[in-house]
């Protein structure tokens, strides 16, 4: 991911609530913000839903996002590291819960 990439995905996480405008640290760079972040991400989801970051099965440096909660698990987010892998599953995350609302947090 490219600095200007980068500033576009924070931009995008304050935009969408996940990260304060003010707010010191930056999840796209730094792996301890970038647990934050992964934190926050897991809070939108249902007791039972769990948002996982695993190695990519071709056994890279890949990083896979993947939500747990039914068979099989739905593979969120690929990207090269950790911090680019959280950073993009904040950013497909509100179109998951969309297409699954029973995995949010926030049901009604």
């Amino acid at each position: 991911m490219t600095e200007a990439e980068r500033r576009e995905v924070k931009a995008k996480l304050i935009e969408l609530g996940y990260w304060g405008a003010d707010e010191p640290g930056d999840p796209t760079t730094d792996l301890y913000d970038a647990g934050i972040l992964h934190e926050r991400l897991q809070a939108k989801l249902a007791q039972g839903v769990y948002l996982i970051s695993e190695i990519a099965y071709d056994y890279s440096s890949a990083r896979e996002i993947v939500i747990y909660w039914g068979d099989p698990p739905s593979k969120l987010i690929s990207a090269p590291t950790y911090l680019e892998a959280v950073s993009l599953a904040a950013l497909a995350l509100p179109e998951f819960l969309r297409q699954h609302p029973e995995c949010g947090a926030d049901q009604k």
